[in-house]
């Protein structure tokens, strides 16, 4: 089971609110924040989807440039281990893409 779900190429975190009994969820690996809701699994889908088709005329009314989706990143990782990757980028506050920059930097000036 995942708690994830993707969308013409951007993946967003879902998780769900016993107390106010609602799913809530954002947008991950991009730098501007997308969230959105709803009370039934159907609802938070169709909100999330809405989210991103209208993400692009919101960048523009705010004269930003949309990011485009994480699945420009040509290395493929587990939903679940980029999930937590994000968490902890937010947590930070930074990009998950700085975080994966910094992990790979890391990686290639180690001595083997």
């Amino acid at each position: 089971m995942t708690n994830t779900i993707e969308y013409k190429g951007y993946t967003a975190l879902v998780e769900y609110s016993a107390e106010d009994k609602l799913f809530f969820g954002r947008v991950l690996g991009i730098e501007h924040i997308i969230s959105f809701e709803g009370t039934s699994v159907d609802e938070i889908h169709a909100n999330f989807m809405d989210m991103i088709d209208d993400y692009p005329a919101m960048c523009a009314d705010l004269e930003v440039k949309p990011n485009g989706p994480v699945a420009e990143i040509l290395v493929p990782i587990s939903p679940d281990l980029y999930a937590k990757a994000s968490r902890r980028a937010d947590y930070d506050g930074v990009p998950v893409r700085k975080v994966m920059e910094t992990a790979l930097e890391m990686f290639v000036t180690q001595q083997m």
